[in-house]
């Protein structure tokens, strides 16, 4: 069977109250009932460079980040190594000036005991020589004395 144009119009005159007039003046909401063409190589190339390209630089602004980060934890910590080094060389320098005032008391009271000890041999000494003075005189008295009593016995 040979299809012409007039079976075409009249078959399209039949149906002119039916769904092939609605369907021939539809608006096409529903998009294309084609598959979409396929981009050409060169538009696939450039999409897939744009696309390593944003790979890549969001690969390099990690590592930037990553980079920062790191280099701010390391001056953290050495922050952190300095304070300690001077929190140490402060308390040693706390406990040398400690060590030097407790040898300077005890140097001092080494000297006022040696003072003392000095002054209290003096005092012995004197006392000493006092009583040996005293001795002497009263041995001199008593041999006076006698002496006296033997000339007056004599005359």
């Amino acid at each position: 069977m040979h299809i012409t144009a007039e079976k075409i119009k009249e078959a399209a005159e039949a149906l002119e109250c039916t769904e092939l007039k609605s369907f021939m003046f539809q608006e096409p909401t529903a998009g294309p009932l084609t598959k979409p063409r396929r981009s050409s190589r060169s538009s696939r190339r450039s999409s897939r460079r744009s696309t390593r390209g944003t790979r890549r630089s969001s690969r390099g602004s990690r590592r930037s980040t990553r980079r920062s980060h790191r280099s701010t934890r390391r001056s953290r910590r050495s922050t952190r190594r300095s304070r300690r080094s001077t929190r140490r060389s402060r308390r040693s320098t706390r406990r040398s000036r400690r060590s030097t005032r407790r040898s300077r008391r005890s140097t001092r009271r080494s000297r006022r005991s040696t003072r003392r000890s000095r002054r209290s041999t003096r005092r012995s000494r004197r006392s000493t020589r006092r009583s040996r003075r005293s001795t002497r005189r009263s041995r001199r008295s008593t041999r006076r004395s006698r002496l006296s009593t033997r000339r007056s016995r004599r005359s």
